[in-house]
């Protein structure tokens, strides 16, 4: 049966438990075309584009859908270098999850490289945090009742959302601001 994690101890997991260490390359000269079935294979829904061994950006399923297929272009004679971010955002693998979602957030990405030492090891994604592995699981705050909001961390019992965010905000996070969507300090 797999262990539940209280949603505080999940936040200060570090990322190394739920990256991925293996993750599609590609190159920048790649075709979109070559690149989706590099990800189809690997089955990921991102490639980090290398050159040697040295990242250089990240491509999705999300880039080559909006900015190729949508666009009309041909994903034959597109290359990887025209639709990638770049550079690839990462944090440390001893980075805790709480560090990544908010960095995920500040920089409106759903996916970070997960470095050591510098280099880059795993790719972390918003996915994966939420879900867990198949041995692992964030519960959610859930709802006591329609009229009610139950505080994850302490059991505090709210009478809305709004509530219930700025408590959080006040007792747990350590001031005002990060569930509000005042994510400066982060």
């Amino acid at each position: 049966m797999p262990r539940t994690v209280s949603l505080r101890d999940s936040l200060n997991q570090p990322v190394s438990v739920y990256m991925s260490s293996s993750f599609s390359q590609v190159s920048a000269i790649d075709s979109v075309a070559d690149a989706a079935r590099t990800m189809q294979k690997g089955d990921t829904t991102e490639a980090i584009v290398v050159s040697g061994s040295v990242p250089q950006g990240i491509v999705t399923e999300r880039d080559i859908l909006y900015k190729v297929v949508a666009a009309g272009s041909n994903p034959v004679t597109v290359k990887v270098r025209d639709i990638m971010s770049s550079p690839v955002r990462t944090v440390d693998e001893t980075s805790s999850v709480g560090e990544a979602i908010a960095m995920m957030s500040k920089l409106g990405v759903r996916r970070l490289g997960v470095t050591k030492n510098g280099k880059l090891v795993g790719i972390i994604t918003q996915k994966a945090m939420i879900t867990g592995k198949a041995d692992q699981s964030i519960p959610l705050p859930e709802l006591a009742r329609p009229d009610e909001f139950t505080c994850p961390y302490c059991n505090a019992v709210m009478k809305s959302r709004e509530e219930l965010s700025k408590h959080i905000d006040r007792v747990h996070t350590g001031g005002p601001g990060l569930l509000q969507g005042n994510n400066s300090k982060w």
